[in-house]
């Protein structure tokens, strides 16, 4: 019996082989889905990793902890308490141990002192090895310049809560620049413990046995639990997500959570990535199926009068049966194995070609149950179409006429308009994916539009080709009653519905997410490319820009912080209107917006020579001798520091400070004077430069209300007497347990409150709801909210942004712990990045705009996408096999039909026309109504739209009609030639010539 079915099929070798190639593209299409999804899901974790930052890959706990009997068995009890609630979550633990202090000396360091797991292979020692041993440290070179040391030298170090200093011998430098030490997750992103370059306070690293000799009273003990990339495995995603809830509290322990942050990001893409991904498969699935479906009834109608001749002969039923469906279930068996490997080498292809980075395509057992049960459901199909063509009578199995076909509506395609427009109903209903049924609409809504044109055409067909014949236009009417009577006409005509609205559709997705990503990433950058710096502090990075561009024509200083709630930039509001990237939504010009940003302030102090006078008089209140402190920024930005001791007793006096590095122009900026104690019985009457010699404040300018203020924040504790020449303050602690050694009385050269203008609703311009910010990470400012915006560059739909200089002397702070970067416009030159170092710079990182736009695409929407679109190419590619399918299997009977008109006395250019029209009419037909069918499912389909051109909360653009018509124009054109070459097949093989036919009677 299998010779006989072999041979059923080496007597129809064309059709067996389109058979086979087209069960291979099915079962290769159901083994692809999982496949794409698996190694989608992959890329998208991938994608989020590489741009997730250390802090956000990483649970801190920070305690202090007492260590005046030792501090190991505290630090063991806190790593026992972060153990339970960690257990099982594939997270890394480093320990460390801190001890905040200072290196004495004329020019004093602030450094932590550090003792942290494993320090040393994330360290660039550029001299000398890892600390051991007691005593001994690595410091960075910032710190080993100011000191003036190198490896072997010593220096002593007093901790905060020691009672003495120790000697610490330089054992190993290490640079604070080198390629782990920025975005390494093993710094946990504590920005206080992380070396940074050019910071003179980087961490002292010790082994365990020096902090022991600190012999301090307390310590801070963290332990921080690292996300690697291990722990973001598919199988382990879910219970880290339960490790990383909250409530995780602990009594006297300060948690800093940034994983859910993440984690809600993967887990958002892979949610899209699960809905949208599949869906691709689905189309080219249908699309497969149908024109499987199609091919298989065909070579059943061949078939049909050879079973019909067997029922006569007395062929037994059973082995009609198998000679019925034998055929196609061993090309069905014999094709899957290719269809299986196909879909693997289709999903390694793409995502070789289109993924940022190469993924592993394994080859697993979901892969496999889904190839099988797309052969099951083919095969159940391919059954079921043949039991309906082998069904009939017997004398319609000896016709050569195919039967006129009925018009009643079937099942499956009521059943498909059903859902469709449920799915269009649930998508204008709730504007939400949840189901998944609303993502299928494009796809029900074009097979219904399909069928409905199939049965159109048909009907249509008939009436034209009557009318035509009437009137004697012979190949127009034999053309289209050929439409109206083949068996697959009308599926050909659903089919190019179909296809050309799937290009249509997803070609508008493509477009459109491409310039919502365009968008979403110039939003997030704030403009064409941001470089990410490393300062001494922001004043530096406010001069060295200007040193860099003194025009202001291309750069501007930022500093950005990525609060959970908001982002807030700081930027030079003098050059927003020349760098940043404007964005269309936004409600206000980057011109005005700079305008709003600044606001009248004091003047501020400059001290432009090598030296300070400070004329003061005392009462005999006056407890001194005190220290007064005097607190600059240099010409570079660096801080610079000086003080005096001013004399007990009453009196009127000159003290002198030397300050050779403010003789260097433009000078140092005073910023603040500092006392240990309240000064009371002190009063301030002038300060001079010196060398040049000239006056900087006296009289009614030094007495003023707007010259000076508090610390803010601390204007309970700090007041400040103004006369009319003179200036003083009294400080009176609020809480007797903590008093203040350091009693600043501030320059005011910056307005207050600090203007702002915001990203967010309108209504926040209403509800003091943004009332207080904390720019560069200081304590909350109040701030005078000028403009809300929906959307500002940089900050996006949530955040605000104010003037950097005017923050910076409001901080209360010359040291930064914040992000700082450099906007560059378009018209930035080509050695940009040299000349900012050149400045004195350290850029660590540099990102244009079209970088981030490859990094959404590799986001969730944008690999579906990828798939759709290989899957609407496809289509068309298949539906162009399916007219050659169609032209192949019908040419025998149709060439006959011809052959014999022309006998009876056909034109030849009559049946040369009829035979190349009728493909054609099809896809003239069909093909404008996919079109049409694309841009109606771009309106009806909301929740898929939004999925698939996911902006970041933006209003996406429409799609390009250029590019759409183009996309739609080629799939038209592919399937025209596809007609065409079937056409001229058919009058080749009916008169043996192409284009003409002669000969046949």
């Amino acid at each position: 019996m299998l010779r006989l079915v072999l041979g059923v099929l080496a007597s129809r070798r064309s059709q067996a082989v389109i058979l086979a190639v087209l069960a291979v593209l099915a079962v290769a299409a159901g083994t692809a889905a999982p496949l794409y999804a698996s190694a989608a899901d992959r890329a998208v974790v991938a994608a989020e990793l590489r741009a997730a930052t250390a802090a956000e890959r990483a649970i801190t706990f920070t305690a202090e902890i007492a260590a005046a009997n030792g501090y190991t068995s505290q630090l063991d009890s806190l790593r026992g308490q972060v153990a339970e609630r960690t257990d099982g979550s594939g997270l890394t633990e480093i320990v460390a141990v801190h001890a905040d202090g200072r290196v004495p000396g004329v020019s004093p360091v602030d450094a932590p002192l550090s003792m942290r797991a494993d320090v040393c292979e994330h360290l660039v020692l550029t001299a000398g090895t890892c600390p051991a041993a007691a005593g001994e440290v690595a410091i960075s070179e910032p710190t080993a310049q100011r000191l003036g040391l190198s490896t072997g030298g010593e220096f002593t170090y007093r901790a905060h809560k020691a009672p003495e200093p120790v000697t610490l011998r330089v054992v190993g430098v290490y640079d604070p620049a080198g390629p782990l030490a920025g975005g390494d997750p093993y710094w946990a992103g504590r920005a206080d413990y992380t070396p940074r370059p050019q910071r003179v306070g980087n961490p002292l690293f010790v082994a365990a046995p020096t902090v022991a000799e600190l012999r301090a009273t307390t310590l801070i003990a963290t332990v921080d639990m690292i996300a690697g990339d291990e722990a973001f495995t598919a199988g382990n995603l879910d219970g880290l997500t339960e490790v990383v809830k909250p409530g995780m509290g602990l009594v006297g322990v300060r948690i800093d959570n940034g994983l859910p942050r993440l984690l809600q990001r993967i887990e958002e893409t892979r949610q899209v990535l699960s809905l949208a991904a599949p869906l691709g498969a689905v189309q080219l699935l249908v699309v497969c199926w149908f024109v499987l479906l199609m091919a298989i009834g065909y070579t059943a109608s061949e078939r049909r009068s050879e079973l019909a001749l067997g029922l006569l002969r007395g062929v037994p039923p059973r082995h009609r049966a198998l000679l019925a469906l034998g055929p196609t279930a061993f090309v069905l068996l014999v094709a899957a194995p290719f269809g299986v490997l196909l879909g693997w080498l289709l999903v390694r292809l793409l995502t070789w070609a289109t993924f940022a980075r190469a993924q592993d395509v394994v080859l697993d057992q979901g892969a496999l149950l889904a190839a099988g049960g797309t052969l099951l459901v083919v095969m159940i199909s391919a059954a079921v179409a043949e039991r309906r063509v082998f069904s009939g009578s017997l004398m319609e199995g000896l016709r050569q006429v195919p039967t006129r076909r009925r018009r009643r509506v079937g099942l499956v395609e009521l059943g498909v308009a059903v859902v469709a427009l449920a799915a269009i109903g649930q998508s204008y209903a709730s504007d939400s994916q949840e189901g998944g049924l609303p993502l299928l609409a494009p796809l029900l809504l074009a097979i219904v539009v399909g069928l409905l044109t199939a049965r159109v055409v048909r009907s249509a067909a008939t009436r034209f080709g009557a009318s035509r014949l009437h009137r004697g236009k012979l190949a127009h009417g034999l053309a289209a009653l050929q439409v109206a009577r083949r068996p697959g006409a009308d599926r050909l005509v659903a089919l190019t519905v179909v296809a050309v609205a799937l290009v249509g559709y997803t070609v508008s997705a493509w477009d459109v997410a491409a310039n919502a990503a365009r968008e979403r990433a110039e939003l997030a950058l704030g403009a064409p490319r941001a470089l990410t710096v490393y300062a001494p502090s922001r004043t530096a990075l406010l001069t060295a820009v200007a040193k860099a561009d003194p025009d202001g024509a291309w750069a501007m200083a930022v500093t950005r912080q990525d609060d959970p709630d908001m982002t807030l930039l700081g930027v030079d509001s003098t050059r927003l209107a020349t760098v940043a990237l404007w964005p269309a939504g936004a409600t206000v010009s980057a011109v005005d917006t700079a305008r709003m940003l600044r606001a009248p302030a004091g003047d501020p102090v400059i001290v432009a020579g090598d030296g300070l006078e400070f004329e003061v008089e005392t009462t005999p209140e006056f407890d001194g001798p005190m220290r007064l402190t005097a607190a600059l920024v240099g010409p570079d930005g660096a801080p610079v520091t000086g003080a005096v001791e001013i004399a007990d007793g009453a009196g009127r006096t000159s003290y002198k400070l030397d300050l050779p590095a403010c003789a260097v122009p433009p000078g140092c900026r005073l910023y603040w004077l500092s006392f240990p104690v309240s000064p009371d019985g002190f009063t301030l009457r002038g300060l001079r430069q010196l060398g040049p010699d000239r006056v900087l404040l006296e009289g009614q300018a030094i007495g003023a209300a707007s010259r000076w203020r508090a610390d803010m924040g601390a204007e309970r504790e700090v007041t400040v007497l103004n006369s009319d020449d003179a200036v003083s303050l009294r400080y009176v602690p609020s809480d007797p347990r903590q008093i203040s050694t350091d009693i600043r009385l501030y320059v005011s050269d910056a307005p207050v409150p600090l203007p702002v203008v915001a990203a967010g609703p309108p209504w926040l311009a209403h509800t003091g709801e943004l009332a207080e910010i904390e720019p560069l990470q200081a304590l909350p400012r109040p701030v005078d909210l000028r403009w809300v915006s929906p959307v500002l560059p940089g900050a996006g739909t949530d955040g605000a942004l104010f003037d950097l200089q005017n923050a910076d002397r409001l901080s209360g702070s010359r040291d930064n712990a914040i992000q700082l970067q450099v906007w560059l416009n378009a018209a930035a030159p080509a050695d940009a990045v040299d000349r900012l170092r050149a400045a004195g710079l350290v850029p660590v990182r540099d990102e244009a705009v079209g970088e981030r736009v490859d990094r959404y695409r590799e986001q969730g929407a944008g690999l579906a996408l990828r798939l759709h679109l290989a899957a609407a190419v496809l289509s068309v590619l298949l539906v162009a096999l399916a007219v050659l399918v169609l032209a192949a299997t019908d040419r025998r009977n149709r060439s006959a039909e011809l052959a014999a008109l022309r006998t009876q006395g056909l034109p030849a250019g009559a049946a040369a026309r009829a035979g190349r029209l009728g493909n054609l009419a099809m896809i003239g037909i069909a093909a404008p109504v996919g079109a049409l069918t694309a841009a109606v499912a771009w309106a009806v389909s909301g929740p898929a739209r939004q999925m698939l051109t996911a902006s970041g909360g933006l209003a996406p653009p429409g799609p390009g009609l250029a590019l759409v018509a183009a996309a739609v124009a080629a799939a038209t054109l592919v399937l025209l030639a596809a007609a065409l070459t079937a056409g001229r097949s058919l009058v080749r093989a009916t008169t043996g010539r192409p284009g003409s036919v002669e000969g046949q009677r």
